[in-house]
This record gives structure tokens, sequence and C-alpha cells, in this order.
């Protein structure tokens, strides 16, 4: 080991550092790495939702959908990446959970959609979308509310769509003018208190570790970003050679 080259060494280190860091942080019990959330926190959510008891859920996130083609909402809730789809000219809304890092997405699974009674609505074994007419026939106009639960394996949100319901008679008539407000819910105990090695690994790399001083991480990312500069300048100067043959 005494004679393997710089770039060698410094590809051990920052190898080694990585894994290291993961399988001891891994090793924290998650009471200790992630924050408990707290119930009674202020929420702001529009008037439409305030006959729901908010505060019984541990995060809440709420956005007005368009009548676009393509509309698409991209957001963290309990820990969760979620994405929200409505194509408005073929009537489909679905949602998925998916797996991310730095500007990377991947593993995307669909959602299943459910009434209120806890009955499956959805269409598609794949992609698990509903249409405006269901969406219109779970909307109970007594009690001025439109609720949904979508789930898979891995969690469940409670989903709430709200209008006003002096201009609008049905969700879908405040669909296409631009007013349907939308709104995600989570339990405490659906919280995602895990974490993966590449998520772990993007939040050194990029200044982002949770409760953790920004000039900690810098003095834990920069070494290993100058190992990396110095690898990539090594590898790129032992190219040059064959790049002309």
């Amino acid at each position: 080991m005494s004679n393997a080259s710089g770039e060698i060494r410094a590809l051990i280190v920052v190898v080694t550092f990585l894994s290291s860091f993961f399988i001891l942080s891994f090793a924290i019990p998650s009471g200790f790495f992630v924050s408990p959330y707290e119930g009674k926190k202020e929420i702001n959510v529009p008037e439409y939702f305030e006959a729901i008891d908010i505060y019984s859920y541990a995060e809440t996130y709420n956005f007005t959908i368009t009548n676009s083609s393509v509309f698409e909402k991209y957001f963290t809730l309990g820990n969760w990446n979620v994405l929200f789809n409505s194509y408005y000219d073929v009537e489909k809304m679905k949602g998925s959970i998916y797996d991310s890092w730095w500007l990377f997405k991947w593993n995307f699974r669909s959602l299943k959609w459910y009434n209120k009674q806890g009955v499956q609505v959805s269409y598609d074994y794949y992609s698990q979308y509903i249409n405006h007419d269901i969406l219109d026939a779970n909307y109970d106009s007594s009690k001025q509310e439109c609720k949904f639960t979508l789930s898979n394996s891995d969690v469940t949100f409670h989903v709430y769509f709200g209008f006003n319901q002096t201009a609008y008679s049905k969700p879908s008539d405040a669909l296409a003018q631009n007013d349907l407000e939308c709104l995600f819910c989570i339990n405490f105990d659906e919280v995602n208190t895990s974490f993966n090695a590449w998520n772990l690994i993007g939040s050194i790399l990029f200044f982002q570790m949770p409760n953790v001083h920004v000039a900690i991480n810098m003095l834990i990312a920069i070494p290993i970003w100058l190992l990396i500069a110095y690898l990539v300048y090594v590898l790129i100067l032992k190219a040059i050679p064959f790049v002309g043959s």
C-alpha cells in the first residue's frame, strides 16, 4: 500500500470517509437524527379547509391546481418526496412518491386513490389516476368537503380539494377556472424517519446536513471536494495521451 499512487490514496480516503460516515450515521437512532414534529404549530391554509382539523396532522402542504394540459407539483411532505400531476385535457389526476439526490429523481411509485369510505376509486394498474367525474362524485355538498386518501405500501396521505362554493357548484368547475385548491396532509405515524446513502452523501457534499452548522458542513465537504477535483485532474491527464491516438 505504501507504493500506491497519489490518486489511489485520494480515492481510498474519499470512499472510506463517505462509507464510514454513512455507516455511523445509519447507526444513530432515528429519534436523534430526525427532529420530532410538533402538533401545535402555526399553519396557514385557505379558508376552504377551515373545517378540517389541521392540527391533528403532522404536516400539511397546499397549492392551487391550474387547468394546464400538464400540471406538475413537486414538494416534500413528512420527509417524503411527492409529485402531483393533473392533465386537464385528458381529465387525469395522479400522485406518486419518488427518491431523489440533488437534481436527480428516480424510483417513482404511484399512489392509489381511495374515497373517504376507503373504497379504491382510481383507474389503471400502473398510473393510478382519477378523472373529473370521480372528483365531482366524491364532493359532499352537505359538508362542503371533497376528501380522498392517496396510499401505497410505503405511505398514506390525506388529500382535500377545496373551492369557493358560492362561485362554483362542483370541483371540476373550479378547476376549469384555475381556482381549485389542493391540501395534502400526513399523519404523525406516516412521517418518513429513514434516509438512504445517496441523500446522506448529497447532504454532506452540498453543505446541507440537517441541524449541522454551515461551518462544520464546510469543514467536512471542502476537503472531499478537493480530493475529488484532484482525482478528476489526474484522470484527465492520464486520458490526454489516448485522445490524440
